[in-house]
């Protein structure tokens, strides 16, 4: 009796010890992955706000292509500057770092761009977001995407242009 008590104990620390109450939970509430396979641009979106709203670095880094640009507009130099994928990925790990909440809301996207699933065909599309950081005011503007799903593979972001 004594031993099954022991056993039980142990088995009951063992199964507790392997949660670990700091990480993100991914699954959601039907088991499901919170990941989408991101074979429609819907998917990629969605892949996006999660890796921002978990701070989730190398999931982001799944949403970008190999050839990943970010653009803005710098109003104090009067132009258009632009980094590259990995610049973008130390900047983001940077932001994720600095703050406690991030929510990211997307806006309409145009009709039809979320259920789209074409193969080796760049696809260009303007949506509305709003950044939350911790209290600060939100962020808002316009992500211009162009987008790239090479065949049997899933959607990427290949160019960033930001308008704020």
């Amino acid at each position: 009796m004594k031993s099954r008590i022991f056993f039980l104990g142990i088995l009951a620390i063992t199964l507790v010890g392997c949660l670990n109450p700091f990480a993100p939970e991914l699954r959601g509430p039907s088991d499901e992955s919170l990941w989408s396979d991101a074979e429609k641009i819907g998917g990629l979106l969605q892949n996006f706000k999660t890796a921002y709203e978990l701070q989730d670095s190398l999931g982001y880094a799944q949403c970008l292509d190999e050839r990943f640009q970010f653009q803005y507009f710098d109003a104090e130099l009067n132009r258009t500057e632009s980094w590259y994928r990995e610049t973008d990925l130390r900047v983001t790990a940077r932001l994720f770092r600095s703050f406690q909440h991030i929510n990211l809301i997307w806006g309409q996207a145009p009709h039809g761009v979320e259920e789209m699933a074409t193969p080796d065909s760049l696809v260009e599309f303007r949506i509305p977001f709003q950044l939350l950081l911790d209290e600060l005011s939100p962020l808002v503007g316009f992500a211009h995407f162009t987008v790239n799903k090479p065949a049997g593979e899933r959607f990427r972001i290949v160019l960033w242009q930001d308008d704020f």
